[in-house]
């Protein structure tokens, strides 16, 4: 075939084709020559006088001209019957117009960037899976590349969110989900999944896995010391915000590794719209981390609105949720529901699963079409809060017992949080009670600085039922009864009726736990008392006795019966 033609065809596809003949001279160019070479006219050069470079030398050499552009030069032997020539490719590296140029910047961008990228092809087949994503899911690239998604991930088909976009068309924004899992951990991450559409196709799908590591951990750690320094302060009472809220994160009470963990994993929640469930007894603080939660989401000025659905009859409940329309009932009026007043904010619905279960099918309908329907009305407004629910049991043992609809408690719990009872964090119950000894010295006008030893134990032993709740109520009745001058909180201090009901606890759980019996705990925990009495009345019996609330006759029996002794001087 003609040099020429060979030429002219190659050129059409690529730029910068010199060919050379046996003796490395140039037999046809294009113009990409003069880019990098003075030489008005090359053809029957040789090669390595026209470009000082010899062509053994090659090897995907790199060339600079005199303005910076640099060139890579790939050479390749053809040959056509018994002629022999070799083709010299000249690509600029730093022509963005080139696919390959662009491509490989692409690639490198992708590899580089902080936010995980991953995609899949129309089979699902994951096709590229960056650095980032590999650190962010603890997965390797070649452990997942090539293969089907649902491989990839231990899942099912059916499942994948990839698949349903592709088929879709329709973007998945900002979820915060389980995809991975190492050594039977979840790796949570939050991310959105969108389409890639060529020429009005869908030909691939990729996820933006967002990477907060290094900023959640910098505003944690500054959430911290805040919430550490205000806890040891003195109480400063707050108005409700504009928001409807009251508690942000350094309003938390707790050290324990439990709970700064808990803080860590609620914030993380709190910077994606998924939906939340909050598992924790009565008293530990689920309203206070919803709105904690609240206030920590990029939408902490739309409103937090709350209902606790076991205070609210059923036949109110459908009303005050979705709103009513005039003529709906009698005396009913046009007015919003819960769902519409929430707005762009956060809805909280607390004991879920005190909701009668019809009404839980009520609820289901709306969460799963985003749409509420007045009592009464015709028209479907759509809705666009962020859910977040608690309940005060085991949500399995609710769903077991018929109190909670199991499709309804898995659109609930997008994600979940279990808040922990005080009886299992005791590290946080001396903390929690210093707070609250700081909050009523200040409206009390008190000024209480300890705790005896004593009453610190029982305070630990106890179970509290109650949680934080009822361990406020104890302290608050405790500090009514102090007087101004004293510094010190006793095992005496307790009101008589609160100080039975814990002592009592505490002796129960005792026996269960100790090889003594009854008798034995009782007889300790009586001269702990009477002891405590007689250091804190200086060892004068007649006030010992009234502060005891028995005669002089019995509290010297008693002493002579378990051996209490005033010290020696």
């Amino acid at each position: 075939m003609d040099i020429k033609t060979i030429g002219d065809i190659i050129s059409e596809y690529v730029n910068g084709i010199i060919i050379l003949d046996k003796e490395e001279k140039i037999i046809w160019s294009d113009d990409l020559y003069k880019e990098i070479s003075y030489e008005k006219e090359i053809l029957g050069k040789k090669f390595s006088d026209v470009f000082s470079i010899d062509l053994n030398q090659i090897k995907n050499s790199t060339i600079n001209n005199l303005s910076g552009k640099k060139y890579k030069i790939k050479c390749k032997t053809i040959k056509d019957g018994e002629e022999e020539y070799t083709l010299v490719i000249i690509g600029e590296i730093t022509d963005f117009n080139n696919k390959d140029t662009k491509i490989y910047c692409l690639e490198k961008i992708i590899d580089s960037i902080n936010d995980g990228i991953i995609i899949s092809n129309y089979e699902g087949r994951i096709v590229l899976y960056n650095k980032s994503q590999e650190k962010l899911e603890e997965l390797s690239s070649k452990e997942v590349v090539g293969k089907f998604l649902w491989e990839g991930y231990q899942s099912k088909p059916e499942l994948s969110e990839h698949q349903k976009v592709f088929k879709t068309n329709t973007p998945i924004i900002d979820k915060y989900q389980a995809h991975s899992y190492k050594g039977g951990v979840a790796k949570y991450v939050s991310y959105s999944t969108y389409p890639i559409v060529k020429d009005g196709e869908t030909i691939a799908v990729y996820s933006v896995c967002k990477n907060e590591s290094s900023l959640q951990a910098l505003l944690h750690e500054t959430l911290e010391l805040k919430r550490k320094l205000y806890s040891k302060s003195k109480y400063n009472e707050k108005n409700y915000q504009k928001n409807g809220t009251q508690y942000i994160f350094t309003d938390i009470i707790g050290d324990s590794s439990v709970m700064v963990n808990l803080i860590k994993e609620s914030q993380t929640m709190a910077l994606v719209n998924s939906p939340i469930l909050i598992v924790g007894e009565t008293g530990t603080g689920k309203e206070v981390f919803a709105q904690s939660i609240h206030n920590f989401s990029k939408n902490n000025k739309e409103a937090f609105v709350d209902i606790n659905c076991s205070a609210i009859p059923e036949n109110l409940l459908e009303s005050i949720l979705f709103g009513t329309v005039k003529g709906a009932y009698t005396g009913a009026v046009d007015q919003a529901g819960l769902f519409e007043e929430a707005g762009k904010g956060t809805l909280f619905l607390d004991e879920i699963n005190s909701m009668p279960i019809l009404m839980q099918s009520k609820l289901l309908r709306v969460l799963q079409e985003k749409k509420v329907r007045r009592v009464g009305g015709i028209n479907s407004i759509p809705i666009s809060c962020r859910i977040i629910s608690a309940v005060n049991e085991d949500p399995q043992k609710a769903i077991k017992e018929d109190k909670l609809r199991q499709d309804l408690y898995y659109r609930l719990a997008g994600v979940s949080l279990y808040i922990p009872p005080l009886r299992e964090r005791k590290e946080d119950i001396v903390t929690t009670i210093e707070f609250f000894i700081n909050k009523y010295n200040k409206m009390l006008n008190k000024n209480i600085k300890s705790i005896s030893k004593e009453l610190r134990e029982v305070m630990i032993d106890y179970k509290w039922p109650g949680n934080v709740r009822e361990l406020e109520h104890v302290i608050e009745n405790i500090m009514i009864r102090t007087t101004d001058t004293q510094t010190e909180l006793k095992i005496l201090d307790i009101p008589h009726y609160i100080r039975e009901d814990m002592i009592g606890s505490i002796s129960i759980d005792k026996v269960q736990k100790s090889q003594h019996g009854l008798p034995d705990i009782l007889r300790s925990i009586e001269k702990e008392l009477i002891l405590e009495s007689l250091k804190k009345n200086n060892w004068n019996i007649s006030r010992a006795t009234k502060d005891l609330g028995i005669i002089r006759q019995s509290l010297e029996y008693r002493m002579k019966k378990l051996k209490i002794e005033k010290p020696k001087e």
